[in-house]
């Protein structure tokens, strides 16, 4: 036989009191609600949970560590709030709130949106602070915004400069000196390294520019004769190693006296002969003088060595107080436009040669 409960129309139960513990079932509506002694009516029981909460007073323990589930992955709870969860591990869509660590340190501020951490793993979005690789070691200096990486790979081929007005490499306390390799594999395009500018004109131009000085970058002194500045220095493979073929020099002329606004400079080209022993240079000096085989050349062109052309060869047309007035050394050859005679200087004195 069914056990029935109190029972009646939703009309006929707000009409009573139940007591305490004592069952109503309204035949109209279908509800069921229970009495507590004082409640008109009684108190409605939502059989469907959908408002009902677990009132706990005390813990829930379950009887083995690390074998108890709450839902599962494919029946999940939707929403969970508590005050501190402690755990090794989180899989969860979402996490709204902070996340602190172990020794009270807020990791994750939901209100600044900032994480405070060490990060192993990939990450995307907005990054501030230091950067370290696997082995510890610095890679992004989040205090001086250096990157100190010894190689730097970029999947781009364009590399913008935003802001300021140059890239520096190197600082100016540098210890063990600093260089740039560019490495060209592509041999259809022989550049490595290209330069643009727009809006060219007469004053404005691209430039390689060299700043050198005794003393330091930070307090420079002055330079001194014979110097080198800048050098182009240009290394063939013996089959053993990279040696030197030819180069080109500018530096502070050998006979150069270095004073305010004034530093005499030249440019020293050479090439390495068969053997590698001895360059073969040509020089250009403070004065415009050009030298071939000797690097300090006194004539607009002095040569050590013989001299061959397949034009013609003009000799200074002088007349004779021109002549007189040059200070001659045997075997001078000049043309005498007064006398319209060849005229060379032999045993201290001119004489004509025809």
């Amino acid at each position: 036989m069914a056990l029935q409960i109190r029972r009646g129309t939703d009309a006929e139960r707000g009409g009573i009191t139940p007591l305490a513990g004592e069952l109503v079932f309204t035949t109209d509506t279908k509800k069921l609600f229970v009495g507590d002694g004082s409640t008109v009516g009684g108190v409605q029981v939502d059989t469907t949970l959908a408002a009902q909460y677990l009132a706990v007073n005390s813990n829930i323990t379950p009887d083995a560590s690390n074998t108890r589930d709450i839902g599962t992955s494919s029946a999940n709870w939707r929403t969970g709030f508590f005050q501190t969860v402690d755990a090794s591990h989180i899989d969860a869509v979402s996490i709204n709130g902070n996340i602190v660590s172990g020794d009270s340190t807020v990791v994750v501020n939901v209100g600044s949106g900032t994480v405070t951490a060490d990060l192993t793993g990939n990450s995307t979005g907005t990054h501030k602070g230091t950067v370290n690789a696997d082995d510890a070691s610095l890679r992004i200096d989040g205090a001086s915004d250096r990157i100190t990486n010894s190689v730097l790979d970029f999947d781009g081929s364009v590399i913008n400069l935003l802001s300021g007005n140059g890239i520096q490499i190197g600082t100016n306390s540098s210890v063990a000196g600093v260089g740039l390799e560019i490495f060209n594999t592509d041999h259809t395009a022989r550049n490595a390294l290209r330069l643009y500018s727009d809006a060219g004109n007469a004053n404005t131009f691209n430039s390689i520019e060299s700043y050198a000085s005794r003393g330091s970058i930070v307090t420079p002194t002055v330079s001194v004769a014979d110097d080198s500045l800048f050098g182009y220095i240009n290394y063939g493979h013996d089959g053993s190693n990279y040696v030197q073929s030819s180069f080109i020099v500018a530096g502070v002329d050998s006979q150069a006296t270095v004073g305010a606004g004034a530093v005499p400079g030249n440019i020293v080209m050479g090439t390495t002969p068969d053997g590698g022993t001895t360059n073969n240079t040509v020089v250009i000096n403070k004065d415009g003088n050009l030298g071939v085989n000797i690097l300090t050349p006194t004539e607009k062109l002095d040569v050590v060595g013989n001299v061959k052309t397949s034009g013609f060869v003009q000799f200074g047309s002088l007349t004779t107080v021109q002549r007189d007035a040059l200070t001659p050394a045997n075997g001078m050859v000049v043309y005498n436009s007064t006398d319209n005679k060849f005229q060379g200087y032999e045993n201290g004195g001119w004489a004509n040669l025809i």
